[in-house]
């Protein structure tokens, strides 16, 4: 009866990892991955659901500095701060799940990308990000806008830096943090930066 109970044990397990995989497959398409899905309607349900005059926080690049690099750059930082945002939800919010549906399409595109050439180029570009704090409807609007210019294939790697300006690093900079979500170590790093 235990052999049993186990057996069907893993054959749930199993099936809820390979429904995983398939949906994380769904979120891409394309070169590079294109976080297409009918999920992208839920952003005007959090604009909704959000007041609007909570201010949500988010490392980013000006779409000016980083040029043709805007996207590819932009995706880790904000996929850190949905992820923020979402653990502000208790575990059985619908907020959390909608913010969290948005995290797995940021995931997903990101690990489309080569490893080395997008920590390389958030290293090149490490003086440009901002750290700021965006109204929720301001949010939702850049997550909005982010999304569609990856499925419009703005994504690249071939760009250049503007010379840094001589201004302080924020905590939190995604600096070397790519590969490490949210790891103590990598935000006490950026901390000690400071």
């Amino acid at each position: 009866m235990v052999e049993i109970i186990y057996h069907l044990s893993n054959v749930k397990l199993t099936t809820c990892v390979l429904l995983g995989l398939f949906s994380s497959l769904h979120l891409c398409s394309g070169k590079f991955g294109t976080p297409i899905t009918d999920d992208v309607s839920k952003l005007s349900v959090l604009k909704q659901n959000i007041p609007s005059d909570y201010e949500i926080p988010v490392g980013y690049i000006p779409r000016e500095v980083a040029g043709t690099c805007w996207v590819v750059l932009n995706i880790y930082p904000l996929e850190r701060s949905l992820e923020k945002l979402a653990s502000m939800f208790g575990d059985m919010s619908s907020n959390r799940d909608d913010v969290n549906v948005f995290v797995t399409m940021l995931k997903s595109l990101r690990l489309t990308f080569d490893h080395e050439e997008l920590e390389t180029a958030m290293q090149v570009f490490q003086c440009h990000y901002r750290e700021k704090s965006l109204l929720s409807g301001l949010y939702f609007d850049y997550i909005q806008d982010l999304l569609r210019a990856a499925t419009q294939g703005t994504l690249s790697f071939s760009c250049k830096p503007q010379p840094c300006l001589n201004h302080p690093q924020t905590a939190g900079t995604p600096f070397i943090c790519v590969w490490q979500f949210y790891s103590d170590g990598c935000l006490e790093a950026a901390k000690e930066k400071n």
